[in-house]
Order: C-alpha cells, then sequence, then structure tokens
C-alpha cells in the first residue's frame, strides 16, 4: 500500500501540498500532543482537495528528544510499503529524524518548499542525486476551501467543494446587476438609494436608465409596485444574507455597497486567472469571537488572499483598517494569508491638501503590513494587481 508519513506542526499545508502531489492511499500523521488537534484539520483540507486517502492512527512524539523521534518515526515505518517521508514540518529534531528514518529505511524523501511550491525529491534507495520539481497549485486543488480548512476553520457551506462553491458563487443576474450599478451616472445614485428604502413604502425612479431597472429586476433586487413605474425592494434574494437579514434587508445592501463585492469576483473570475475565487465567506458560523466574514476570498500560487471592498472611506479610517485587516489575513490563510481593501473611490477625490501624503504613507504602511490598498484608479486593471502582487508575496515567506 502506497504510504507517506508526514510531521504535523503549525502550519498543515506543507503536509497537505505533500500529499496531493504524491496521492498516497495511506498516510501516517506525526504528531505532539500541542499538534494533535492538526491531525482533523489535514483531513478536512484533503477532502476539500477531493484527495480520497486513510489517515492512520497518529504517531506522538516528544518533540525535543531525539532518541523518542528516532524510535517512534522507525517504528511507523518500518511495516510500511511503497513508503515516502515528508520531512517538512514538526520541530527540527523531528524533521532530522525523519530524514534520518528515511535514509536507514531506503524510503522515499520530499521535503515541501511552500515560499516558491518547490519540492525537493530524493529517492534515497537509489543514492540518486535530490531532484526539485515546481509544483502547479491549480494541478494539485489548492482552492479556497482546501486553505480555509487547512488553517482550522470551519466554513459555511464547507461540507464539499461542490456545496461551497455552489454557496459561494454570484447568480449570473447578481452579476449583471452589480456592473449596471458600477456603471451607473452620478445623476442615478439619489434614485438608487432610495430604492434601497422601498421596502414598507414603493418609490417611482425618475433617473434610472431602463437598462438598469431591468438588471435589478432580473437579480431580483427590486420588483413593481401595483402602481405603473413604482417598486419595492424585492420579497426575495439571489444574495447571501449574512446573520438573520431578512431578504429585503440583503436586497437594500446590494444596493447600498453589496454589488461592489460581486462586481470583484466577476472581474477577478471572468478576467483573472486564478485558482479559485469565492464570494460572500463566513468562517466559523456560531463559534462566538471567531466568526468573519470576507467578501471576496482567494486561491492563487499556493496563497490564501482575502479581499475587502469599501464604498467610500475617510482616510483617517485607513490606519485601523491596515491593522484589522493583516490580523484579519493572518487568522484565516495564516503564513500563506494575504490581503487587499479595494476603496472604491479615486485619490483625486479626497481634496485636502494632506491627502496625497497620507494616502502615500496609508500605502506604504499597508504593504509593510503584507497587503495592498486598491482604488477606483485601478478598477481597470484590478485582475492584473492582483496576480502581480500574489506573485511579488511569494518572495515573503
Amino acid at each position: 500500500m502506497k504510504t507517506q508519513l508526514c510531521l504535523l506542526s503549525g502550519e498543515v499545508m506543507p503536509n497537505v501540498i505533500g500529499v496531493l502531489y504524491d496521492r498516497p492511499q495511506r498516510v501516517v500523521p506525526v504528531v505532539t500532543k500541542q499538534s494533535a488537534s492538526q491531525v482533523q484539520h489535514l483531513q478536512a483540507a484533503l477532502r476539500a482537495a477531493d484527495c480520497p486517502v486513510t489517515l492512520a492512527e497518529a504517531v506522538t512524539v516528544l518533540p525535543y528528544d531525539l532518541a523518542d523521534c528516532l524510535s517512534a518515526i522507525g517504528k511507523a515505518a518500518s511495516p510500511a510499503d511503497e513508503l515516502t517521508i515528508n520531512w517538512t514540518g514538526g520541530t527540527k529534531i523531528m524533521s532530522f529524524a525523519a530524514r534520518h528514518v528515511a535514509e536507514s529505511a531506503l524510503a522515499r524523501a520530499i521535503y515541501v518548499n511552500t515560499a516558491d511550491l518547490q519540492l525537493l525529491i530524493e529517492e534515497v534507495a537509489g543514492k540518486s542525486p535530490a531532484q526539485s520539481e515546481m509544483l502547479d497549485s491549480a494541478a494539485l486543488g489548492l482552492n479556497t476551501l482546501v486553505h480555509i480548512q487547512a488553517a482550522g476553520h470551519a466554513v459555511e457551506h464547507g461540507g464539499s467543494l461542490g456545496e461551497f462553491r455552489a454557496a459561494h458563487t454570484p447568480a449570473p443576474e447578481l452579476c449583471a446587476a452589480a456592473e449596471a450599478i458600477v456603471d451607473a451616472q452620478g445623476r442615478e445614485w439619489p434614485d438608487l438609494f432610495r430604492l434601497a428604502e422601498a421596502a414598507d413604502k414603493h418609490y417611482a425612479p425618475r433617473q434610472l436608465s431602463l437598462g438598469l431597472l431591468r438588471a435589478l429586476q432580473a437579480a431580483r433586487v427590486i420588483q413593481p409596485a401595483s402602481i405603473p413605474g413604482a417598486f419595492f425592494l424585492h420579497t426575495e434574494t439571489l444574495g447571501r444574507p449574512f446573520h438573520r437579514n431578512s431578504p429585503q434587508q440583503e436586497n437594500a445592501k446590494f444596493i447600498r455597497g453589496g454589488y461592489l463585492e460581486v462586481f470583484l469576483w466577476s472581474q477577478l473570475q471572468q478576467r483573472g486567472a486564478f485558482d479559485d475565487v469565492a464570494w460572500h465567506v463566513t468562517l466559523n458560523p456560531g463559534q462566538r469571537g471567531r466568526v468573519s466574514e470576507f467578501d471576496v476570498v482567494v486561491a492563487n500560487g499556493g496563497r490564501l488572499l482575502t479581499i475587502e471592498s469599501k464604498g467610500r472611506l475617510e482616510l483617517s479610517e485607513l490606519a485601523d483598517l491596515i491593522e484589522e485587516q493583516y490580523a484579519r489575513s493572518r487568522r484565516v490563510g495564516r503564513l500563506f494569508g494575504r490581503w487587499v481593501v479595494y476603496i472604491h473611490q479615486s485619490k483625486a477625490e479626497y481634496q485636502s491638501d494632506n491627502a496625497p501624503k497620507v494616502i502615500a504613507s496609508q500605502e506604504a504602511r499597508a504593504a509593510d503590513y503584507g497587503g495592498r490598498l486598491f482604488w477606483h484608479d485601478d478598477l481597470v486593471d484590478l485582475p492584473v494587481l492582483v496576480a502581480e502582487y500574489l506573485d511579488e508575496a511569494k518572495q515573503a515567506l
């Protein structure tokens, strides 16, 4: 039986990558008392990648005791057929012991270089030189759900990859309505804001184009009232309400700003070449103090990117926002997490004398925190800018 032995520690992704590359039938996790809970995260991540594998009972070692590590890993390795040992992870002593056992057992040894998605392969039995291989994250199946579950988070509608994608892909009608709102003229916005309030009392817009009205109706954002030319917020929704929003509340939120996250999803999904793009993701639902909501999440090149969209923002809010997004990104993607804030305003809209200096300093601050600020000025090139940023981010690991 093709078997892989791997070391589980703070980061599960090197183990996930090793298994997805090798596709063993059986995996033997080596853990410490502190990392034992990572077994379930490894299992969930492999399930999200549609990788059927049997996880053997975990082998527990003393992480700083070389003799114990050599003995426990040696016993686990000795009866295994077609053995590969992934010596990435664990303490340095665990890693040394695993590599030593691989050589003693004449087993294949692999090491995952996550910074460049590179795999070091040693066929120890043949005493051949180590070979390196660049990995294709899309071919491995490193989708957004894999990253989220490898980091130890539950996710709404995360029972399977199919369920997750169905729940976190906006309907085409919603994407068309979002694009129509982004393209709306300034004179149309007063009508849009009043439609967002048309829950109990209808409103007859005067400036909205026929195309925009049709798009909003097709997306079930608004519905006609009995009076010709007047509309209510629709009592159904194609959105995914956060918490306990009613359909009308969700439709009002879509008009006021929710359209932006749908539009960003569609731009990245349709115009980018990313491994996976998910919309409207809620982590750890029902877990007090752990719930997080993300507008758009992108998986690409072994990184997990969270994107927050802001319709309007005061410059004085930027510093706190940067710290918040950095913390959220680290919590969700751990070492592999990156973040972007898209602000749907042009830089020139900020009229104060010191605005250019404030913007420049906060963009530098965001970069120091491993993230990026993008503006309406960047919207046309956003998929390219996001791809370039993720490519640069590889060097940070």
